[in-house]
């Protein structure tokens, strides 16, 4: 896809309490100046850092079914036209929070097109992403989010094309063989390797 796509957060009752209350040695009273220490020691985040997506490289995303529609908007005439777009990435390599790939996406009736990916990720997640084509740059922007217990990539863009626009976000999920999505995407009914057998911009191949 010449696109990304857009690419999107206790307390608990203490059995140990119960028991101490109902035994015969009454419990020493905590100061509430340590309570409140210990809560805010105990939900303290993690330092993020880039190594925690180094697991992106050689991972393969696709859109789901769900988030296929997007829109052509023709500014001369003000018309919005809605549109299915599948895009597949894979990403084949990752480095300090860099990763670069193939990508390949159909839009509508459109034959399908190629551009080579090349994107950052922040520790925190926050995507930047350039699709490269002949034709020229794109750039999307997104964000890593949990969706049903899964990383999902939520992606959105809107770029030129003849004249017009074209405007698609969506959570785009990974994919791997042997899963029913590899071997037949939503929208094209084709299989992963089948789809990205279409690519032919360059390859990004890292130098040193």
């Amino acid at each position: 896809m010449r696109h990304p796509r857009r690419g999107f957060q206790v307390g608990l009752e203490s059995l140990e309490g119960r028991n101490l209350m109902s035994g015969v040695a009454a419990a020493a009273p905590v100061s509430p100046r340590a309570v409140v220490v210990a809560s805010t020691h105990a939900t303290s985040p993690p330092v993020a850092n880039p190594r925690r997506w180094s697991w992106l490289a050689d991972t393969y995303w696709y859109v789901p079914k769900a988030n296929l529609p997007a829109i052509i908007f023709d500014p001369g005439s003000g018309a919005l036209v809605p549109i299915r777009d599948q895009t597949v990435y894979h990403i084949s390599g990752y480095r300090n929070g860099y990763f670069w790939g193939e990508t390949v996406n159909k839009f509508g009736p459109n034959a399908a097109s190629s551009s080579s990916l090349v994107g950052s990720v922040t520790p925190e997640g926050r995507l930047l992403l350039s699709f490269n084509a002949s034709s020229g740059a794109t750039q999307g922007y997104g964000e890593m989010t949990r969706k049903r217990g899964k990383w999902t990539m939520e992606n959105q863009m809107f770029t030129s094309s003849g004249g017009t626009q074209v405007g698609h976000w969506a959570y785009m999920v990974q994919t791997k063989p042997g899963m029913k999505s590899w071997k037949s995407l939503p929208f094209v009914k084709v299989s992963v390797p089948t789809f990205l057998a279409n690519y032919s911009a360059p390859v990004p191949t890292p130098v040193g």
